[in-house]
């Protein structure tokens, strides 16, 4: 039996291929409602907030998403979950007080280092710019990755050529459409893209559970570790305390100021919008981890049972384990199903790369470019750099995604990458909103602080043999605290004679 036998059929392609059109569709039909930077960037802050939960969660679990996520199921099983519990509870925190995003809205910024001069000078918000596309744009280096790998397990092709020309094609199609209609294309198809997937997903657990059946998925296999297969701070779960640790400041901090989904709260109506959208996305947070995880469990227990499956992903030339998931997928799902699957997940591919570039893109439009220039950009000189750098950050994500293999997990090396920026812009943000004496030197200290998370996706990192101080997670947790002590040590040797905003909370809108 062939580990990529599949039940995909013709029906499921067209179905695939037909879907995929639509966004593109809609670029070009929204295109004539962008006349302005606001509109490219933030809708004109008119999202309201079911529309606001329906983007952000359909940004939020993106194909990649799912990928890391049902990894994580796959090799370490329910005490995976540990990692969307947190998030999820950071996620509520951040909804219940507003903490940083209600502020953020207030002073209508488009962007986290607007913020920064506005704080701390142009200076800062040049610097932060710079690492944060850098990090944000490392951070989407291995989407095509995973994409070709959901392709390739789900379809059964495993043709190289063919499957990178498809990839690039649903890069294209992004890139199309994104550098068309800006935000109100990426709203617009969010919202589309999360109904789409969450009957994808739903049928999609369903058929798994059947599968394996309800009494059989919580007894750990006997080719693991029954205890680590639970519990997280157990050693043999490849996790551990340090780990944890870093899961609740990463989630929080990412939660508060990972820039696409920031950009949400920035876009909403109202400060109070911003504060509900995040309330009430702590549930759909929590089912795009939970579900996912829930699927790779249940392809580990499959894998487990058929000997020729566990035999591919073991020994030298194992399987990458991101495989489990869709081979398990393309197995128990009929002809038809799993079309619908397939566009889902290929929505959410495109849901992802549209925000993560637009992001990144308006980063270098508005806060490095802009900066820099002496003479202020006019709003049509913004568009246009903004969709040339879209197309320029597309055109490296297939150089980068075709042939680096990072050293680590899918999702430590998102969460890695995400730290370069995170740790220095959350402790930048929280002190410039809620400490006087944050200087400007401090905020420098604590961003250049943040380039030090390069130093967990070496190849140092890789094996279980290495020693705690070189492992990603204990560089992760570290990069935090430098940048913390950074700001604080900073900011009282040298202090700024008046800072450059009041941050203090004002009216509401």
């Amino acid at each position: 039996m062939d580990v990529f036998a599949t039940n995909f059929a013709t029906i499921d392609w067209i179905i695939v291929c037909v879907y995929i059109c639509f966004p593109v569709i809609i670029g070009i039909i929204v295109r004539k409602y962008i006349r302005q930077i606001s509109d490219f960037i933030v809708a004109g802050r008119s999202l309201r907030l079911f529309i606001a939960i329906a983007t952000l969660t359909g940004t939020e679990l993106g194909l990649v998403t799912v990928m890391y996520n049902a990894e994580l199921g796959f090799k370490h099983g329910f005490s995976a979950f540990h990692v969307g519990l947190i998030e999820t509870v950071c996620i509520l925190a951040i909804g219940l007080t507003g903490f940083i995003v209600y502020r953020l809205r207030q002073l209508r910024v488009m962007t986290i280092p607007e913020f920064y001069e506005k704080r701390f000078g142009r200076n800062v918000r040049i610097v932060g710019g710079i690492i944060l596309a850098l990090g944000g744009i490392l951070n989407m280096g291995l989407f095509l990755q995973a994409g070709a790998r959901f392709m390739m397990g789900i379809t059964g092709y495993s043709h190289p050529a063919g499957l990178k020309i498809f990839m690039s094609v649903m890069l294209i199609m992004v890139l199309i459409y994104t550098v068309l209609g800006g935000m109100v294309s990426v709203v617009l198809n969010d919202f589309m893209q999360f109904v789409v997937l969450s009957i994808g997903m739903l049928i999609g657990s369903v058929f798994a559970i059947s599968k394996i059946g309800w009494d059989n998925l919580f007894k750990a296999p006997a080719t693991v570790d029954q205890t680590a297969w639970f519990n997280p701070m157990s050693e043999g779960s490849g996790f551990g305390s340090i780990y944890v640790i870093f899961m609740v400041v990463l989630t929080f901090s990412a939660g508060a100021l990972w820039q696409s989904g920031t950009l949400r709260a920035l876009a909403a109506k109202t400060p109070r919008v911003a504060k509900q959208l995040y309330a009430w996305s702590s549930v759909s947070y929590l089912a795009r981890r939970v579900i996912p995880m829930l699927w790779g469990i249940c392809a580990y227990i499959f894998v487990s049972q058929t000997p020729h499956l566990l035999k591919a992903f073991q020994g030298p030339k194992a399987l990458n384990t991101q495989f489990g998931m869709p081979i398990f997928i393309a197995k128990i799902l009929p002809s038809g199903f799993l079309g619908i699957i397939a566009a889902g997940m290929f929505a959410a591919f495109m849901s992802t790369h549209d925000s993560y570039l637009l992001s990144w893109s308006s980063v270098i439009t508005q806060d490095i470019v802009a900066p820099l220039k002496k003479d202020k950009l006019t709003d049509k000189q913004r568009l246009l750099i903004n969709r040339i750098t879209i197309v320029a950050i597309g055109l490296f994500l297939l150089i980068w995604g075709l042939w680096f293999e990072a050293p680590v997990s899918l999702w430590n090396y998102m969460a890695v990458t995400g730290t370069i920026y995170l740790a220095g812009a959350f402790t930048v943000v929280v002190a410039g909103l809620y400490w006087k004496k944050a200087s400007t030197v401090g905020a420098k200290i604590a961003l250049y602080a943040g380039l030090l998370a390069v130093l967990g996706i070496g190849p140092w990192t890789r094996g279980e043999n290495v020693p705690f101080y070189l492992t990603d997670k204990f560089i992760g947790v570290m990069t935090f605290v430098i940048a913390f002590l950074g700001m604080i040590i900073g900011s009282l040797l040298f202090p700024d004679k008046k800072p450059a905003l009041e941050t203090s909370p004002g009216g509401t809108e």
